[in-house]
Formats: structure tokens, C-alpha cells, sequence
């Protein structure tokens, strides 16, 4: 996974590359909300670990911003001021995880299981929904095998059922 860690904090961002590195994944930092936002318009990430307070700053401002422009890529929100209201706001305003400072290596390892996990579903429920818009697209005829002749007469009756408000029960 790629990630970009937005932290005004120079020890913090370079700490959490060597961190997001020595899990197997790419880390790139930025210093501000604003200069996130636009390596965001240029690159392509599949995560942002983004500080609650980056200097005149809101976190929650720019998570607001990312997702409006990103909608659907995870935002980990980071502080070292963690309240329990704090992370509740922060996933009510759409954040993936959410972080207190300093984490551990095993706690940076549970949110991108969490992550993995979110992703990967993400894209069962995307082929899900090509297959389910490929099916819909399908007419019944190419659904249901109607080679024998009382399947079709079965078809043409449902076919002249269906211009009407009856409802039909197909037992068989």
C-alpha cells in the first residue's frame, strides 16, 4: 500500500515512513494540509495518516477536503492530544482508524490490517456489484435455460402476466 502521511512534525513524518517502510509499503510526508492535498491531485495513494493539528491547520478541515476530492480512500487520523470525543468526531467525519501518538509498531500493524481488510471488501462488494449491473442487464432467456417446450410456454405466460398487476408464483 501507499501512503501519505501529512504531519508538521519533521521526527513524526520521518518516523512513520520508516515504519510504514519496514512493514513492506511506500511512505511519502508532506508537511502541510494544503501541500497534501495537492501530492493528492498528482499521485495516487491507497491511505493518509494525516495529524489532527497541523499548525493553523485543522486536521478535520483537510480530512474534509481529502474526502470530498478522494471520496472512499481511508484517512487514519493521528494526535497526541486523543480524547475519546476526538475520535468519535474524526469517524463521524469520515475517518478510517484513528491514532494517538506516539503509536506503537503493533498498533501502526492492527490499523493496516484493518485496512487490508476494508480493502478487500471494498473490492468483493465492486465485482459484486459489475456482476449483479451484468445480470440485470441479461434478459431472462439467457438466465434460465427455456429449450424444452413447457419452459417457453412457462415465459409466454410470465410474459403476458407481466403486463398486468398479477402477481405470479412459479412452482416447479
Amino acid at each position: 500500500m501507499d501512503f501519505l502521511v501529512i504531519d508538521d512534525e519533521k521526527i513524526f513524518r520521518d518516523a512513520t515512513c520508516l515504519l510504514i517502510e519496514d512493514e513492506g509499503h511506500y511512505g511519502e510526508a508532506v508537511v502541510s494540509g494544503e501541500i497534501g492535498l495537492q501530492t493528492l491531485r498528482q499521485d495516487k495513494f491507497d491511505a493518509v495518516l494525516l495529524d489532527m493539528n497541523l499548525g493553523r491547520e485543522k486536521g478535520l478541515d483537510v480530512l474534509q477536503k481529502i474526502l470530498e476530492e478522494n471520496p472512499g480512500l481511508p484517512v487514519i487520523i493521528c494526535t497526541a492530544q486523543g480524547t475519546v470525543s476526538t475520535a468519535v468526531e474524526a469517524m463521524r467525519r469520515g475517518a478510517a482508524d484513528f491514532l494517538e501518538k506516539p503509536f506503537t509498531q503493533e498498533q501502526f500493524h492492527l490499523v493496516l490490517a484493518r485496512l487490508q481488510r476494508l480493502s478487500q471488501m471494498t473490492k468483493s462488494i465492486e465485482r459484486l456489484e459489475q456482476k449483479v449491473k451484468e445480470t440485470a442487464s441479461q434478459t431472462p432467456e439467457l438466465l434460465l435455460d427455456f429449450a424444452s417446450p413447457i419452459m417457453r410456454e412457462v415465459m409466454d405466460v410470465l410474459g403476458r402476466a407481466a403486463r398486468t398487476p398479477a402477481s405470479i408464483l412459479i412452482m416447479g
